[in-house]
């Protein structure tokens, strides 16, 4: 079995969403059931990417170590497991900044894909938010729509691009994407 790209957003989807930023490494809290989640959808054969806009950094409130910080902490939540993450690209320019890479433009996605040298169509995105899933529709992805971050009412059937599945969390996302990927093989 050859292994699947699944991009994930952060915030409000592997953790907790504050206001304004999670800015701090002691802001970071993992959801009770995100080290499961990431855990089944590895041994179902997917390479995990983290996609997150960062934009705290470029205004000051989230020094870029801090950032770093938050990547070691995920990667040291599941790495007792067998896995890591296999990339975590964040976007640290501002809204006004209009970067390629910056949700709902589907850079970091690409990026992944040039540099780990796969086709992303078709591959699916997890986020709670309407760039999350923009970002993955322009890329092709198929994008799962979480209500444990911004998005909790059902605002995302207005939206030009709607996701093709809406769960309450990462856990419930994780395990309709194995059972789909396992009735596809």
């Amino acid at each position: 079995m050859s292994r699947k790209p699944l991009f994930l957003d952060r915030d409000g989807v592997l953790n907790e969403d504050i206001k304004p930023y999670v800015s701090h490494r002691e802001k970071l809290k993992l959801f009770s059931y995100t080290v499961e989640a990431l855990t089944m959808l590895d041994r179902a054969g997917f390479d995990l990417f983290v996609i997150s806009n960062q934009q705290g950094v470029s205004l000051g409130i989230t020094p870029l170590a801090e950032l770093e910080a938050m990547v070691d902490i995920i990667q040291d939540a599941i790495r007792p497991h067998g896995f890591e993450i296999q990339k975590f690209y964040h976007c640290t320019a501002k809204d006004s900044e209009n970067h390629p890479w910056r949700k709902p433009s589907p850079g970091m996605i690409l990026s992944a894909a040039k540099e780990f040298s796969f086709d992303p169509r078709g591959s699916f995105l997890i986020g709670d938010k309407w760039s999350d899933i923009e970002a993955g529709a322009r890329a092709g992805c198929r994008p799962l729509l979480v209500k444990s971050g911004v998005t909790s009412d059902d605002t995302f059937t207005r939206w030009p691009f709607p996701p093709e599945h809406v769960f309450e969390n990462l856990l419930e996302a994780a395990k309709w994407v194995v059972q789909t990927s396992a009735d596809a093989d």
